[in-house]
C-alpha cells in the first residue's frame, strides 16, 4: 500500500488525486486512508513514517476538511477503545515535570519578588543576618 505524508496528501489533493478519506479503526486509534486515482494510500507521519494514528478522530476529521475533501467513509466495527494503543513516554513526562517544577519555582520567585518591591517591606542589612545565620547554625 502506498503512503503519503500531511505535505504530499495536500499537494495529491489540490490536484485532484485523492478521491475521498476512510477513517479505519487500528485497536483504540484512528488511521486515515486516501483513495487516490492510482489506488489506495495511508497517511503517515512525515517524521518517523510510521502510520499517523489519531486518538481522537475529530483531529482526523480537520485533516480531512483541510485537504478539502467533500467525504468519506468511517467505520466502526474494529474499534476497540479500551485496548491499549497509547505508548506511554517517560522522557515527556520527565519534562513536563520539570516544567512544572519550573512554574511553581518562578510562581514562589514572583511572589518573593512582589513582597520585596512592596513599599511598606522591610530591609535587612545582610552582614547582620548572615551574622546571625553564623551564630545560630554555630550554637
Amino acid at each position: 500500500m502506498k503512503t503519503l505524508t500531511i505535505d504530499q496528501a495536500r499537494s495529491a489533493a489540490a490536484a485532484g488525486g485523492v478521491l475521498s478519506a476512510n477513517l479505519r479503526p487500528v485497536g483504540s486509534v484512528f488511521a486515515l486512508e486516501f483513495e487516490t486515482r492510482n489506488g489506495s494510500a495511508m497517511l503517515i507521519a512525515a517524521v518517523s513514517k510510521k502510520v499517523r494514528c489519531f486518538v481522537n478522530p475529530i483531529k482526523a476529521f480537520e485533516i480531512v476538511r483541510e485537504l478539502g475533501l467533500s467525504g468519506g467513509q468511517y467505520s466502526l466495527q474494529d474499534w476497540q477503545p479500551d485496548a491499549a494503543g497509547r505508548q506511554t513516554r517517560p522522557d515527556r513526562a520527565a519534562a513536563m515535570r520539570q516544567k512544572h517544577e519550573a512554574a511553581d519555582l518562578k510562581q514562589v520567585l514572583d511572589t518573593r519578588i512582589a513582597l520585596a518591591d512592596a513599599p511598606n517591606a522591610l530591609w535587612h542589612d545582610a552582614a547582620v543576618v548572615f551574622a546571625e545565620l553564623e551564630a545560630r547554625d554555630a550554637g
